[in-house]
């Protein structure tokens, strides 16, 4: 259902304001906020942290190491996955003192349905259950942690879980627990998928940052 086209436009003008805005542009950044205008998508970022540059996370995918043997067929899987369309992250600048650091990140991935066409995808509960079979096959020691009861986000049904992997990198010497957050939904005919990381093992946990994230989605 999300919020409705003039309150996705009010909260819009609040999170814009001050910009002079191409009519044209549909992805608006302005200090925390994220403003997708065709995918009818407002989300705060937490503050200091940075958006990073989409063109950037082809460095990023070829620095992670995928599990269960896929990390030969890199490509071939991250074509599968496809390009978050927004990622936030807490050491966005590519500096020394940040190598080795696992960074708690945001991303968000939108699909639209007719993707899956030959997937013969009967519910929602079916892309849900397919995509945690399919990120367990890429990333290692993953498994669903916690699972809670559907809630109502932005006037949209939200499915919300808790998961764990084992994340690994060229930078980083020994494979590092990481916790992921996940919520989705099924609006407009997408799928929207919010996958929130951290890690607990290095002290780089975000839950307070990612708890008010939740509650700044807004869906048109």
């Amino acid at each position: 259902m999300g919020i409705g086209r003039r309150k996705f436009l009010k909260f819009a003008s609040i999170a814009l304001a001050g910009l002079s805005i191409d009519p044209l542009q549909t992805v608006i950044t302005n200090s925390n906020y994220y403003v997708n205008r065709k995918m009818g998508v407002i989300f705060e970022k937490p503050i200091n942290w940075g958006f990073l540059n989409i063109k950037d996370f082809g460095k990023l995918k070829d620095e992670q190491i995928l599990g269960n043997g896929w990390n030969d067929n890199k490509e071939e899987v991250w074509e599968e996955i496809g390009d978050p369309i927004c990622i936030a992250t807490k050491y966005y600048e590519d500096k020394p003192e940040n190598k080795g650091i696992f960074s708690p990140t945001i991303t968000l991935n939108v699909t639209h349905k007719s993707e899956f066409d030959d997937l013969n995808i009967q519910s929602f509960e079916d892309l849900r259950s397919m995509s945690e079979f399919g990120t367990s096959r890429i990333l290692n020691n993953f498994r669903v942690t916690k699972r809670y009861e559907e809630q109502i986000i932005s006037n949209c049904k939200f499915y919300e879980y808790d998961a764990e992997y084992l994340f690994e990198h060229v930078e980083i010497e020994k494979s590092l627990k990481v916790e992921l957050k996940v919520f989705k939904a099924e609006h407009n005919n997408f799928y929207y998928d919010f996958n929130c990381h951290q890690s607990k093992a290095q002290n780089q946990t975000a839950v307070l940052e990612f708890e008010k994230f939740k509650k700044s989605m807004k869906l048109i």
